[in-house]
């Protein structure tokens, strides 16, 4: 009887160690249901716009974002147009030649001309606005049907979608789409309705954080570049001893 017991024991945590294996696999392969299933089709609208909303809400961010960044772009290369050509008259000895200092003063002037015009041409400011209001007023919408729901719940009745998807469409069809990076950390933010766990949430955090940081590369490369050349003249480093031809003082 004892022996039956035992071997009751060692079957109990064979079990309990295969269980506890195959949840490890699971939430590291990602291999369970990522999107929460719903089958009403009212709850499947309202989760839908949920997450439409928080997209446009990420698009504007990210918009807003890159209209700072190129702001801060174009004033960092008009600060260093402007101490360049005043440190150059300014009688101080300078271990570059005037021909390569010509060269960068006309690198930056094209260069705040180019970013000035993309700035004004890309209107960051107002899709970002464009964005925030119709994720605002999904949020509206979301609401509205939240509230229909409960009422309709209560009393046993059918809710007219037909109206609310035509709201939704003529809502969201009102500024430009957000981009798939939005989705992205939109999905990511939201475990409530997507179950996405160990190396597959990795891979899309690093897919995302990339995707979102390569309108950043070219400007920080050029405010960079001009900040190391800057600290060349001052006599600081000696970055670009190498690549320009230096005169003696």
């Amino acid at each position: 009887m004892s022996e039956l017991k035992t071997d009751n024991n060692l079957s109990k945590q064979n079990d309990s160690f295969s269980l506890g294996c195959k949840k490890i696999f699971q939430w590291v392969f990602s291999t369970q249901l990522e999107e929460r299933e719903e089958e009403d089709p009212a709850k499947k609208l309202l989760n839908s716009m949920r997450i439409t909303a928080k997209c446009r809400f990420n698009a504007s961010v990210r918009l807003t974002r890159i209209s700072k960044y190129s702001f801060l772009t174009t004033t960092i290369l008009s600060l260093g147009l402007i101490f360049i050509p005043l440190y150059q008259y300014s009688g101080l000895s300078i271990p570059y030649s005037t021909e390569v200092l010509s060269m960068l003063q006309i690198f930056l002037a094209v260069a705040v001309l180019v970013y000035s015009v993309v700035n004004a041409t890309a209107k960051y400011d107002l899709r970002a606005q464009a964005l925030d209001d119709c994720g605002i007023s999904i949020k509206r919408l979301v609401r509205k049907l939240r509230t229909a729901i409960s009422q309709y719940e209560a009393n046993n009745q059918i809710i007219n979608l037909e109206k609310y998807h035509e709201k939704y469409h003529i809502i969201a069809s009102e500024p430009e789409n957000h981009t798939g990076v939005d989705y992205i950390l939109a999905v990511l933010d939201t475990p409530s309705d997507f179950n996405i766990t160990g190396l597959k949430r990795f891979l899309l955090y690093i897919r995302a954080y990339f995707t979102y940081s390569l309108p950043y590369i070219i400007p920080t490369s050029m405010m960079t570049f001009e900040v190391l050349f800057i600290l060349d003249m001052l006599k600081i480093t000696i970055f670009f001893e190498n690549v320009f031809t230096i005169t003696v003082g």
